[in-house]
């Protein structure tokens, strides 16, 4: 019986002889790859060993008692297992095989003289539909006998680790119907090593190839123990699309008994691990790789001496999607030429492109709706009727490549001036207006409607009634945003007013220049956003304390956390704290696009951001934090009141007064935003599905991809008995051009340069980005919201779905955030936005975690990657790439900064010193008098 075969023996289909590492390492070497030198020891001497050893009974008792929903049952089998290969004694002929294919590679067994890698290779790994990928042990750099005995008896144990047992649990691959063989290579001793997706693994594309690589040999990447260098590569030019280069403090290095973890030598650490020549050969070899299987390959490699090998390859088995291809030649102008529009307020919180019921039902219905109703409320208090259609003829809202704007060009007519005029002194009445109560009017108002219509029973309302609940509720929250304007617009303009205050000369000499922004006080306060993190990080804390579940919890995935529970007798508390918090919170949004699911129906986030508490605890929990805050910033008031003069401190208390009264304003209307979604989400899906049941449209969902005039025409055909119009194909266009325009980063403000008016008075205040953004060079500007400085790698989280991707320790790097992503900001250790103020909901959590946040910066999901180290500036209100910073012209930018402070100081002594000669002067003309 033949239990060793060399690798340059085997083929594609001896998978069930060498496992599906080694037919595919002997079919790459008949191909002509550069693969290693070695043989495979054959799932015949597996099975061997488990039967001279008497092993059959006791793997199955042990694999038979592993728990399902119970990680530690599965361990513990694990453990028992390896102890019985380890223990048994491996046949002779086996023995023998092996020794005498080693030396044949060239091995001297009595001295050491070849250093090998010893690799698995399971019968059901590296196929398209299983990877397999890490559930199956490697041992590097083996000498001897004794070590390459003892790495053998490893892997074949490694048949049934824990992960593998589940792994193949969830494939449904029957454990009778698996085996191991292990490849014996000569070790490559690696100066870098990585591996090679020959598609890209994070949006699908297949036109592109991503290499991470990294110093040394390849345990510390597929580990997961260093952060890669990243390079992406173009397949059909072979052009280098992109480079992250990671600071790579650790490698994995030779030892004389094995491999070990060491720090790289600091001269490298922040060097790139791959030149650009050497990533396309790579790259060039990968594909051709690509093209001998006919798929998409997963390929670990290593490189010595210059010299690219091939360690393993296998399909890629869960790549995603790519999606429609980007769009091109696509141009951002205004809706109307010679106006402005404006990703500001309201459409901030809306970051991806908008579904066509919510553009036709909330941006042009319902916000110009409401704004009528506004008007119409002051005009009976003022007697100044406006013209709203004449003075925005294009619209308040709209959308450019499918994104949210508000328009920035109001017309103002002489009659409009002096209507503006006349209100202005009836002011008082104007903010005590009905339709700018929030406590009594607006929110109450908002939400006996959601109450009213989720009352109604779904399977008796009839089609006409649906729609009309689904366009009432979205005007809802239309009036609702408007009906917030007094809540949300003292707090919009006495920020501004307290940070210059704090600027001006009456104030500033009293504070230290990093005190100087309204952001240092603005901190502290309660909030319902601060309550739900609260409230899971008490859940978190409750689970700690029960390490049975706090096992639980951190080895379920988060898609099956709720059902795992159900099932466990001691998971119902947790499964009871879930559910609570999802009645109080889950009405919250991660997108104001009705089109989207909320919290409750979308729990996945906020599970990962539990499992991520329950890990790692927050070193001050949220209601200590708080606390603190809100100590700082009384003893801050106080200490500017004492250094102030009586004038100072009079004006400096009444504007503080009013700021403090007003602050927690924005974040009470926020908790309520999109409150009537889930309501309207049952109506629209009711509504869908007899759409859907009738043959208009394919699926319940596809109701968002109408409008509102297209659903009732279909509705008025299917109650009178008419054929219903297809609609499945226009809803299906439109979810492509939808998926499509995700890809697009949108403008701030179109065009980029416009100015904000209301007729002739300038609306800079409003701006959505500083003047002086600057789209290239290292440095990204953006409004200073959150004081502090902090230097850390980037978590680029572009929407919902990218949650998973946010890394404790990491700087939050997003288009814009609403409530829902608050649990976000317990990993975060910085804020950085495309869009949003002073006054955007990031900003004020951000200031209660205490955490940098520039805001506004416009483009910083474009220029961002995950992994990339960034230096957050939350007083300057600058964002800077580190790694392409050029030493020299930084000390460049230093310098003029430094220079243009010194030259406005100066400028303010002269002044100083002219308006004290001013009054001198003064002083003595009156005494000569």
């Amino acid at each position: 019986m033949s239990y060793v075969l060399p690798l340059s023996e085997l083929k594609k289909s001896d998978v069930s002889i060498a496992g599906g590492k080694g037919a595919n390492l002997g079919e790459m070497i008949a191909a002509g790859f550069p693969v290693p030198a070695g043989f495979v020891l054959t799932t015949k001497a597996y099975d061997a060993f488990v039967q001279a050893g008497g092993l059959q009974q006791p793997i199955a008792d042990w694999a038979g008692a592993v728990v399902a929903d119970d990680p530690r049952s599965g361990e513990a089998a694990a453990a028992e297992i390896e102890r019985l290969f380890l223990e048994a004694a491996v046949p002779a002929d086996i023995h023998e095989a092996l020794l005498v294919a080693y030396g044949e590679l060239g091995g001297d067994v009595g001295q050491s003289a070849l250093p090998v890698a010893v690799r698995s290779s399971a019968t059901a790994e590296d196929m398209p539909d299983a990877s397999f990928a890490g559930q199956h042990e490697t041992y590097l750099n083996k000498q001897g006998e004794e070590a390459l005995l003892a790495a053998v008896k490893k892997c074949w144990a490694s048949l049934w680790t824990a992960r593998a047992m589940a792994y193949r649990r969830r494939q449904k691959i029957d454990p009778d119907d698996v085996s191991l063989a292990v490849i014996v290579q000569e070790l490559v001793p690696a100066d870098v090593s990585g591996i090679l997706f020959t598609a890209n693994p994070v949006t699908g594309q297949r036109d592109q190839l991503l290499i991470n690589a990294t110093w040394g040999l390849g345990e510390a990447i597929v580990g997961g123990q260093v952060t890669p260098d990243t390079v992406l590569v173009a397949k059909s030019t072979w052009e280098i699309l992109s480079r992250e280069t990671a600071t790579k403090t650790i490698m994995t290095a030779r030892t004389g008994a094995g491999t070990e973890v060491q720090a790289v030598p600091p001269a490298l650490q922040t060097q790139p691990s791959l030149a650009d020549q050497t990533a396309v050969s790579l790259a060039k070899l990968g594909a051709a790789i690509e093209a001998h299987y006919q798929t998409p390959m997963d390929v670990e490699w290593a490189i010595a001496d210059d010299k690219i090998t091939i360690l393993q390859a296998r399909p890629i088995s869960s790549l995603p999607d790519p999606g429609p291809e980007p769009l091109a030649d696509v141009v951002w102008e205004p809706i109307v030429p010679n106006t402005v529009w404006m990703r500001r307020q309201i459409v901030e919180h809306m970051p991806e492109p908008v579904s066509p019921l919510f553009e036709d039902l909330y941006l042009r219905q319902g916000l110009t709706g409401a704004m009528n109703r506004l008007l119409d409320e002051l005009a009976e208090i003022s007697k100044v009727r406006f013209d709203f259609d004449a003075m925005i003829p294009h619209g308040f809202a709209g959308t450019i490549n499918g994104y949210a704007y508000t328009t920035g060009s109001f017309t103002m007519r002489p009659a409009d001036v002096v209507g503006v005029l006349r209100i202005y002194g009836q002011m008082p009445k104007f903010l005590n207006m009905r339709a700018l109560d929030w406590d009594d009017v607006v929110l109450p108002g908002y939400q006996a409607l959601i109450a009213r219509w989720g009352a109604i029973e779904l399977t008796e309302a009839t089609d006409e009634d649906l729609l009309l609940g689904i366009a009432e509720l979205a005007a809802a929250d239309g009036f609702y945003w408007f009906g917030s304007a007094a809540e949300l617009g003292f707090s919009r303009l006495l920020d501004p007013l307290f940070d210059r205050l704090l600027k001006s000369p009456l104030i500033r000499h009293a504070l230290p220049e990093s005190r100087r922004a309204s952001a240092a006080f603005l901190r502290g306060f309660d909030s319902q956003a601060l309550d739900a993190q609260a409230d899971l990080e008490g859940l978190a804390s409750m689970i700690r304390t029960l390490p049975a579940m706090r096992e639980l919890v951190l080895n379920t995935e988060a898609s099956q956390l709720f059902a795992t529970l159900a099932g466990q007798p001691d998971g119902k508390p947790v499964l009871a704290g879930l559910r609570q918090y999802l009645d109080r919170y889950g009405h919250q949004i991660y997108n104001l696009d009705f089109a989207e699911p909320t919290q409750a129906e979308n729990p996945l986030p906020m599970v990962l951001s539990l499992k991520a508490l329950v890990e790692n605890a927050p070193a001050q929990d949220i209601r200590s934090r708080q606390a603190r805050m809100a100590e700082e910033r009384e003893a801050l008031v106080a200490q500017t009141e004492e250094a102030l003069n009586p004038l100072s401190r009079w004006v400096f208390r009444q504007v503080w007064k009013w700021t403090k009264a007003r602050a927690p304003g924005r974040e009470n209307v926020m908790f309520y935003m999109g409150a009537a979604w889930p309501t309207l989400r049952k109506l629209a899906g009711e509504l869908g599905q007899r759409l859907t049941d009738a043959g208009a449209i394919a699926l319940p969902d596809d109701i968002y991809f109408l409008d509102s005039r297209e659903i009732a025409g279909a509705i008025a055909a299917r109650g009178g008995g008419q054929p219903v119009p297809s609609l499945a194909g226009l809803a299906q266009e439109r979810r492509v051009l939808r998926e499509a325009r995700r890809q697009l980063t949108p403008l701030p403000k179109v065009p980029a340069r416009g100015s904000l008016k209301f007729g002739p008075i300038n609306l800079s205040m409003f701006d959505p980005t500083p003047s002086d953004v600057i789209p290239e060079g290292p440095v990204l500007n953006g409004f200073a919201v959150s004081t502090g400085r902090v230097t850390a790698p980037a978590s680029v989280i572009r929407s919902v779905t990218d949650f998973d991707r946010m890394q404790p320790g990491t700087i939050l790097v997003c288009s814009t955030t609403t409530p829902a992503w608050t649990p976000l900001f317990s990993q975060a250790v910085g804020l950085v936005t495309d869009v949003g103020g002073a006054l955007a909901h990031g900003s004020i959590v951000a200031r209660e975690y205490g955490i940098p946040a520039v805001m506004g910066t416009g483009v910083a999901t474009d220029r961002v990657k995950s992994g990339m180290m960034l230096t957050v500036d939350g007083h300057a209100g600058t964002v800077t790439l580190v790694d392409e910073v050029d030493p020299a012209e930084e000390a460049k930018r230093r310098a003029q900064e430094q220079a243009e402070r010194g030259a406005a100081a100066r400028r303010r002594r002269v002044m100083l010193a002219i308006g004290a000669g001013m009054v001198a002067g003064y002083l003595w003309w009156r005494n000569r008098k």
